[in-house]
């Protein structure tokens, strides 16, 4: 009897490919910066799509390069309209200050105070609401071989559910991490799609939690170690010195500059040892819940896997955070260029879209963006 059902996509591997040049993204950066002297930072939103335009347009998969449609007008509504927002917010607070509050209020807490606070109060789970609904516009924004990207979902469930799973998170010590990781993945991978192709992801929090409470052991290990270690120090130190503890009793019940230098000096031996310790450990953690969840991603006949280990994330992760703090923030399109390097590096493609079945989304995408992500979230490109 002859086989008649359809054979296997071929799943030939490739790899992304990034041609962007660092000098050249600095020439586009500095003149961004020197605009944004000028016009005293309004002029940002039209740097940020001068960039965009740049590193999507000099980043290709399968042979093809991905295209931004962004504009920097767009962005500046989206700003605009966050800023209107802030101020009706504003005024209802002056609004139920003025008339419930302020004569029972306590000496030195005013109208500003309870302003603070509120922004403070909701703007956690705006920052998420914001994370996505940047999502939403960058998608919308690009294109691939002329198909727009599109971010279905709601921005506000998404929202609701980062804060609870965070703050759940933070309520059980951080044993709850690989539940957050793998349930806040899921609505951005699978409400995203090029065209009518939908991503697809299959991860679960089972898979990865074995791995996690060895992680997370270690950590307390380590913890008490940098404890041990520092008291230990400080001791040796101490007894050198001719420091008993009287002495330490004395420097902490009556504070001076001694008292500052030593919680100074402290602080750098603590947050020394800690960094040399721990961050091999994190970047271990980062590297293998990255992989494992690029590879339970796929769309369509298309599935995905990286190769990314720990030094990659510690370049990723230390490396990059050094290069901006030790720059002054003049290190970003370095940062960029270098991420941009990584993945197309270390990320694989297996096989080939169906494109004769992609079609154009039938949802546009929002008409301006990401000013919630401005006014609550400190993102880069």
């Amino acid at each position: 009897m002859t086989d008649t059902s359809a054979p296997p996509p071929a799943l030939t591997p490739s790899r992304p490919v990034y041609d962007g040049k660092l000098g050249e993204l600095y020439g586009i950066y500095l003149r961004h910066l020197l605009l944004m002297v000028l016009t005293l930072g309004w002029s940002r939103f039209w740097g940020r799509t001068r960039l965009r335009r740049y590193l999507w347009s000099h980043f290709s998969v399968l042979g093809d390069r991905f295209e931004y449609r962004g504009r920097g007008l767009e962005l500046f509504i989206g700003f605009v309209l966050v800023l209107l927002i802030l101020g009706l917010w504003a005024g209802l607070v002056w609004l139920v200050w003025h008339f419930s509050i302020e004569r029972r209020a306590v000496p030195g807490f005013g109208v500003l105070d309870v302003f603070y606070i509120s922004v403070a109060f909701i703007g956690f789970p705006l920052a998420f609401v914001g994370q996505y609904t940047g999502l939403r516009y960058r998608l919308s924004r690009t294109r691939w071989r002329g198909i727009r990207g599109a971010q279905a979902g709601s921005a506000w469930s998404y929202g609701a559910m980062a804060t609870a799973l965070n703050f759940a998170n933070a309520m059980t010590g951080q044993l709850m991490t690989p539940l957050v990781s793998v349930n806040l993945a899921r609505p951005r991978i699978t409400g995203a799609a090029i065209g009518t192709q939908r991503f697809e992801f299959a991860g679960r929090a089972g898979d990865i939690y074995g791995r996690y409470i060895g992680y997370y052991f270690l950590n307390i290990a380590v913890w008490i170690a940098v404890i041990g270690l520092t008291a230990t120090a400080f001791g040796i130190g101490g007894a050198k010195l001719g420091v008993d503890q009287a002495k330490i009793t004395e420097i902490f019940t009556k504070p001076g500059l001694t008292t500052v230098l030593i919680i100074v000096i402290a602080f750098l031996v603590v947050s020394t040892l800690f960094g040399v310790l721990i961050l091999p450990l994190r970047c271990w953690w980062q590297a293998y819940l990255f992989r494992y969840l690029v590879a339970r991603v796929r769309a369509g006949p298309v599935l995905f896997a990286t190769a990314i280990g720990t030094r990659h994330m510690w370049s990723f992760m230390v490396v990059n955070y050094l290069i901006v703090v030790m720059t002054l923030g003049l290190g970003w399109p370095w940062v960029m260029h270098r991420t941009l390097r990584l993945i197309a590096n270390e990320l694989w493609i297996y096989g080939v879209p169906d494109g004769a079945a992609i079609r154009q989304p039938p949802d546009k995408g929002p008409n301006y963006g990401e000013g919630l992500l401005d006014m609550f979230d400190v993102s880069g490109v």
